[in-house]
Formats: C-alpha cells, structure tokens, sequence
C-alpha cells in the first residue's frame, strides 16, 4: 500500500541542468517533488552530492565521541568497543559505499 503522504519524486539532474517540476498523480493526489529526501537512513539529493548526508550524520557521531570520551575512566576495553560499535560505527557504515567518495567525506573521517 502506497502512503501518498509520505511519498516523494526526486528527479536526479546535473547542476547544470535546470529543475523541471514533475507532475505525477496517484490517485487524484500529487506526489511532491523535492530537492532531497531520506530513504533507508541515507539523505539524497538530486544532484547526487552527498553533503546533505554527511551534514546530518556529523552531529550523530560528535555525540557518539563525546560519550566514548567520557566512558573511557569509567569502562573496560571490551565495553568500549562494545559502546563504539553501537553508536559510531553504526551509524559511519551506513551507506559509506555511496558517500564514502564523495567531496564531503573528508569532515567524517577526519572525525
């Protein structure tokens, strides 16, 4: 079943290329053209740079190394790599096979 308000069109374009609006319709409604949109915990926009995403998942991580910088007087080795795991490599894996290329990279990994 289609949930028509939480369906988007993203139409992948150059910069070059000027933004075309679509209308597509389902059922008598529209479906609403974006610019950039979140699918499978991935942020993508239409001109297939990934600086959306690295932006969004950059405090995700601050966070994650914060916390470990804090735990690490507090727990042993095994439960810190267990608390990494969990909440920085989760959330760094996700998807890097696209964004781990990309020009904005350098900002998470340097992280």
């Amino acid at each position: 079943m289609l949930n028509i308000t939480k369906t988007n069109v993203i139409k992948f374009t150059p910069k070059t290329t000027a933004h075309v609006p679509l209308d597509i319709y389902c059922k008598y409604n529209v479906i609403d053209d974006v610019k950039s949109t979140k699918f499978l915990g991935m942020h993508i926009q239409n001109l297939i740079n990934w600086k959306n995403h690295v932006e969004q998942i950059l405090p995700k991580l601050s966070v994650a190394c914060f916390s470990i910088r804090n735990l690490i007087h507090i727990l042993n080795l095994d439960i810190l790599r267990m608390v990494y795991f969990a909440y920085f490599s989760s959330v760094l894996q996700n998807g890097t096979i696209f964004w781990g290329n990309s020009t904005n990279a350098h900002q998470v990994f340097k992280l």
